[in-house]
Formats: structure tokens, sequence, C-alpha cells
């Protein structure tokens, strides 16, 4: 009996040895996620008004630079053409020149009492020296420059001063016309004229000189002669006064 009693408590033995085993080897199933489905959906933030600022309107200033049509107008006597304003009226007239003078000096009015005008002369070392020393005593003293426009060297001398701004350009010997003319041409701008210093550099640069054959079939009106006798500059005009 007793050799039959320890079989049977190896068995039981064994027994509970396999069934703890097992139960400590098992998988503990995970507990799952729960889907977050019921979340709240967060509100805008509400936006923080702002006060307006109060400016003052800008008072907005308009200048009209009104821009005129223009001419051709031409001398077919001293060979020389250039285009103007359509209203302007130009006229040209002789000048009565001092008794040291060479030769005959033509003034072409284009702006009337010397603020814009051409004078036309034979061309001579001595009326061009008179030319230089006059526009040299300009107040301020005026800057000097050397040109070329439309093939014509011009010495060109400008002065300004509390918004007067006053201009001359003096042809040079060497770029007389066939048959030697030589020009001065002289502006003076200001607030006063509705014409501005652009304008009159734009008239100056289609100043040009043309030969005798060509006179007839140049185009342009033939500029005006008049027996208006010569105006002498008022002082300070920046006028030359050259042959008066």
């Amino acid at each position: 009996m007793k050799f039959c009693a320890i079989p049977l408590m190896l068995i039981i033995v064994l027994s509970i040895f396999f069934t703890g085993c097992t139960q400590l080897s098992g998988t503990v199933p995970g507990t799952p996620a729960v889907p977050q489905t019921n979340l709240p959906t967060p509100e805008p933030a509400t936006p923080v008004p702002v006060a307006a600022g109060t400016s003052v309107p800008r008072e907005v200033v308009t200048v009209v630079h009104q821009v005129s049509l223009h001419k051709d107008i031409k001398d077919s006597e001293h060979l020389f053409s250039l285009q103007v304003p359509e209203e302007w009226y130009v006229k040209t007239y002789r000048l009565n020149i001092a008794d040291n003078s060479e030769g005959l000096i033509y003034q072409t009015d284009l702006v009337e009492d010397n603020v814009f005008y051409i004078q036309t002369f034979a061309a001579s070392p001595n009326q061009d020296l008179a030319y230089r020393d006059q526009f040299r005593k300009w107040s301020p003293s005026p800057t000097e420059t050397t040109v070329k426009i439309n093939e014509i060297t011009y010495d060109r001398f400008e002065s300004a001063t509390g918004g007067r701004i006053s201009v001359a350009y003096i042809a040079r010997k060497s770029s007389a016309n066939e048959r030697g003319y030589s020009s001065v041409i002289v502006f003076v701008a200001d607030a006063g004229n509705r014409f501005k210093k652009e304008d009159f550099e734009k008239i100056v640069a289609s100043f040009r000189y043309f030969s005798g054959s060509d006179a007839s079939s140049m185009p342009g009106e033939e500029i005006a002669r008049t027996n208006r006798p010569y105006k002498p500059p008022a002082p300070g005009s920046g006028g030359c006064g050259c042959g008066g």
C-alpha cells in the first residue's frame, strides 16, 4: 500500500506543478484604448476690435504744366530754323548798334522784353569776346560749359539766383553758317513765366542752320520783319546789351 501511495502522490504533485505553470505563462490581455471621439471642438478666438486711428486728410496740390503744340519757323536770309509754341508771334529787327561794333546785328524776339531772344551777327572774334565779357558779368558768376547741338558748338553760360535762371549760348565762329552768320541765344526763366527752363531748352535744341540752297524747301513759316527799334535790357534782366 505504501508503494502504491508514492506514485499517486507524485502524480498529484506533477499535476499541481503543470497547472501553475500554465497560469503563469498565459498572456494577460491589455486594456484597449478608448477612441476620443467626443472631445470638445475648440472655439475660434474672438478678434479684439482695434480702434481706428483718426487721420487728417492731406491736401494734394497738382501742378498742371501746360504743353503747347509747336510750329516750325525759319529765317531764309540768316539761314536758321527752329520750333516754337504755335501761339508765339516771332519777329526780327535790326539793332541800332554802337559805332565800334562790327557789321550788322539782328535780334529775333521769341518772348518779348528780352525774356527769350536770338541775336544774329557776322561772326568775328571781337564780337564773340564782347558777348563773353558781358555774360561773365552776370551775378552770381555764371557756370561756363561747352555743348554741341545740331553740329553747332556753343559756349554756354548759366547763372541762377532766387528762382531766376539766366542762360546764354554763344555759337563759336567755327560753327557759323555758310553766309558767315553766327548766333547768340539768350533766355531768362523764372516763376513769372508759364514756360519753364526745360521748355526753353527744348527750343534751343531745335535751333539749326541750313544752306542757302535749302532755304525754299525748309519747312516752316518765315519769321516776320519789323522796324521796331532796339530796346535795351532792363538792369539784371540777363540780356546781353551787345551792340546797343
